[in-house]
């Protein structure tokens, strides 16, 4: 799924990108302002010189984009596929057959923290001088 997700976003960029590209470079060779507004036509030597700083544009936006994709796809982290979970001590089969605690396994395969609790029928069982046990009839 990582691998998809990745793909569409740089596709999706990619697409941006050319597009641009290709109205960039496609008003300079159609002249769009003298054909759309009727403004004064712009001399084929001028529109080469914009051609030129345009595309150097292009590119450096092109580089900065790219540096900011792979900074954002190294942060991606998706949990995907079956996870083998003991029954009994909620343990977590890894990849290397060993077993480790699910808090440390989802930390170690994705960007979310942890923060223990209790929820209220084990505050009871735990602590009953403090914690009434909700009646479930």
């Amino acid at each position: 799924m990582k691998n998809r997700t990745v793909f569409r976003m740089t596709m999706y960029q990619s697409a941006i990108l050319f597009l641009f590209l290709i109205l960039t470079v496609g008003n300079e060779f159609l002249d769009i302002p003298n054909l759309i507004f009727n403004d004064a036509a712009t001399s084929y030597s001028q529109r080469y010189g914009e051609i030129g700083i345009e595309i150097s544009i292009f590119i450096i936006v092109m580089i900065l984009q790219i540096i900011l994709l792979r900074k954002l796809y190294k942060r991606i982290r998706l949990l995907e596929g079956f996870i083998s979970i003991c029954a009994n001590c909620k343990k977590v089969k890894t990849t290397k057959n060993q077993w480790q605690q699910i808090e440390h396994y989802i930390s170690d395969h994705s960007l979310a923290k942890f923060s223990h609790s209790l929820c209220p029928e084990c505050a009871a069982e735990l602590y009953p001088g403090l914690y009434k046990k909700k009646d479930t009839h």
